[in-house]
């Protein structure tokens, strides 16, 4: 094999990783807001009022419970389909990665 295929192998390797290094950090930092989003939904499940208040941007606005708890619930599901779509963009590129390692190995011997 050549120099400048191996060059480029070793770039698009390199690039592959940097690319699952972003997505594992936005898959956690998403994990953390599913568990934010989940305390939230518990805190507001053991109130007894029928009202709560919501941050919107940087007033706090009355809300039923209900409608917290829903618009909770749709955050949660929409942060599990991102997570679900992370991992299937991340098992594509961890098999990428590997076909290039493999590669690379092969062109050292």
């Amino acid at each position: 094999m050549n120099d400048k295929a191996d060059n480029e192998d070793i770039m698009q390797f390199q690039q592959t990783q940097q690319q699952l290094q972003m997505l594992l950090m936005q898959k956690q930092n998403m994990q953390i807001q599913g568990s934010e989003i989940v305390a939230s939904i518990t805190e507001l499940g053991a109130m007894k009022e029928d009202h709560a208040f919501e941050v919107v941007g940087n007033i706090l606005v009355k809300k039923s419970k209900d409608e917290l708890n829903k618009r909770l619930k749709e955050k949660e599901e929409l942060l599990n389909l991102r997570v679900s779509s992370i991992d299937k963009q991340v098992e594509k590129l961890t098999d990428k990665a590997k076909k290039l390692q493999e590669k690379l190995a092969k062109s050292i011997k």
